[in-house]
């Protein structure tokens, strides 16, 4: 028991060559030393565990090794090689400044550097820490640290350069280290696994170097506790058990059930993952890097940058082709700004069941949806024109179905089908009846019965004036329809309904709409005059219009007043109701 070496230890680099993850540097540092250019003063900074203290004792064992190889690197078997390996080098002075920071810890070491070495040419002084140091011990330094004696050589290692007085900074010369990848990581733990006889699953492998973080000395941490959790095995359900990480199949079914606006299902998983264990933050924390990889698995340009086992790689490829990234990245904005509000919260369940349903109320299908944006004001320029009813075309596809279920043409329809033009000004707000001659619909909410309303508003107008008639190609229409609905601000919700639509040419010039309700058309109407604006220029064609329309069994299905909503998401959850009562709360 007692001859056991932790692998942080045991396996920790004694050449250049066996630094993971920072050949650029190594070789840097080799040049010079074959070179003969050696300078007074080292700063290595970067991130915990990447092999800053590493390279500066091997650094300092290699300037003082009697038998270099041809390639820069020490030789191991030398005296001062194997004094150096052993820690008992009288050539090479290790400080930790993050205990000794003092202006007289200072002082002693400066009174040390000016005894010249006993065997070989250099005494090296490796400072860890170095930003720890208080300010009047990094001035009292400064002056050693700027013209030391010839057989002196200085390096300092940080985590946290800003920490750093400029003034010591310019008389160092500056080495970053980086992070080391997922990949490096894996396989050097695969050629550990190998030494020690341990099995080892791949996938499990990639997942302790994203955990790490490209930290190596993390890494090997991770692997050591993992490999004692599976009795010399290092597998997948090892990894998730011992750092406490989600299947990522829950968060397949979470994204689900987010995206079709199951928030009762939603809440259930929710409830099942805090019951085994995980706290709030890391299921949120996990769900927005998955978000993140999924959005970056729509594109092939960015798919590179998702570090995951090629597996999931692929499942979040599928994914993301079934969820629009408007509804990713508003998912994303409500997760990352999730760790603020449940630090600060006493609930911290609630905290995070409320993230959830803000994420469910984006779904259309959803009977939480609600507006999420002010819609911005109607286009002056535009003039009132009647509306005109259509029938209802073959090419009609309904809006925001989910991924999982086919499309369902409408059967019936709540009004007639509304052909919008550029012609029409659409007005989100209620008005009151005014007297004239023509009119248009105006939209507006019943605060009695909680459903949408439509007034009619009687306006003077004069005949208006639609010229332009050009031929456009099916191509033409919809790279238009592209550029309209991308020019659409502030109503996420309305541009997301607009981005499923794929127009089709038609006889009557009109682009076919269905929608599940009111309020969704309510929403709809109130982007439709810039969009139509950018349409008609585009193609050159006054003719074309949107026609909506609505289907009455999915609006029938929905719950429209505040009562009935709240009827509907208290059925399934008992505490929902239990709070309501506690806190004395109503649906308003």
């Amino acid at each position: 028991m007692g001859d056991f070496v932790v692998s942080a230890r045991k396996y920790r680099p004694s050449t250049f060559e066996s630094v993971v993850g920072q050949k650029a540097l190594t070789t840097t540092l080799k040049n010079a030393i074959l070179q003969n250019k050696l300078s007074h003063a080292y700063l290595f900074c970067g991130p915990r565990g990447v092999g800053k203290t590493s390279c500066a004792r091997i650094f300092a064992k290699t300037i003082n090794c009697q038998n270099r190889t041809p390639e820069g690197e020490a030789c191991n078997q030398c005296e001062s090689c194997i004094a150096a390996n052993e820690q008992r080098s009288y050539n090479i002075m290790e400080l930790d400044a993050a205990s000794n920071n003092s202006v007289n810890d200072i002082r002693q070491l400066i009174e040390q550097v000016y005894i010249a070495p006993t065997s070989g040419k250099y005494r090296v002084y490796i400072i860890d820490e170095v930003h720890m140091l208080s300010s009047s011990a990094f001035n009292a330094f400064l002056k050693t640290l700027e013209e030391p004696p010839a057989h002196a050589i200085f390096i300092l290692a940080t985590t946290e350069k800003h920490k750093v007085l400029p003034t010591i900074i310019s008389r160092c010369q500056v080495h970053d280290f980086s992070r080391i990848t997922s990949h490096d990581i894996a396989e050097h733990l695969a050629h550990i696994a190998s030494q020690e006889g341990i099995t080892v699953e791949p996938e499990a492998l990639q997942m302790i170097g994203i955990a790490a973080d490209g930290g190596m000395r993390d890494a090997l941490s991770m692997f050591d506790q993992i490999a004692g959790f599976g009795g010399g095995q290092v597998t997948v359900e090892g990894v998730r058990k011992n750092l406490n990480l989600l299947n990522e199949d829950e968060y397949f079914r979470l994204l689900a059930y987010v995206v079709e606006g199951q928030h009762p299902k939603a809440l259930s998983l929710i409830n099942d993952l805090l019951e085994s264990g995980y706290e709030g933050d890391i299921v949120m924390r996990g769900f927005s890097g998955f978000l993140r990889n999924v959005l970056m698995a729509q594109s092939a340009e960015t798919i590179q940058l998702i570090e995951a086992p090629q597996s999931i790689q692929e499942r979040m490829s599928k994914a993301g082709a079934y969820t629009p990234a408007s509804m990713l990245w508003n998912y994303l904005k409500i997760s990352s700004s999730f760790g603020t509000e449940y630090k600060g919260t006493p609930d911290k369940r609630l905290a995070l069941e409320v993230a959830v349903l803000r994420m469910c109320e984006l779904s259309s299908s959803s009977p939480l949806a609600t507006p999420i944006a002010p819609a911005p004001a109607a286009a002056p320029t535009a003039t009132p024109s009647a509306t005109t009813s259509t029938p209802p075309q073959t090419s009609t596809q309904p809006v925001h179905q989910p991924a999982h279920q086919p499309a369902q043409a409408p059967t019936q329809v709540s009004q007639p089908t509304q052909v919008y033009t550029k012609a029409q000004t659409i007005n989100p707000q209620p008005t009151r009846r005014t007297q004239g001659n023509g009119g248009q619909e105006l939209y507006g909410f019943s605060l009695k019965t909680g459903k949408p309303t439509v007034q009619r508003e009687e306006t003077n107008t004069g005949p208006v004036s639609q010229n332009r008639n050009e031929e456009y190609t099916e191509e033409q229409l919809q790279k238009a329809w592209r550029k309209a609905v991308a020019m659409v601000k502030n109503a996420p919700f309305a541009k997301g309904v607009l981005q499923r639509i794929t127009p089709t040419k038609s006889p009557d010039h009109n682009i076919q709409l269905v929608v599940q309700s009111n309020t969704i058309k309510m929403q709809v109407v109130r982007v439709l005059g810039p969009v139509l604006e950018v349409l008609h220029d585009e193609l050159k064609n006054d003719k074309v219009g949107i026609a909506i329309e609505v289907d009455v069994k999915l609006q029938e299905l929905l719950p429209q007043t505040p009562n009935e909503r709240w009827a509907f998401v208290s059925k399934d959850n008992p505490w929902l109701q239990q709070m309501a009562q506690d806190l004395q709360l109503r649906p308003r």
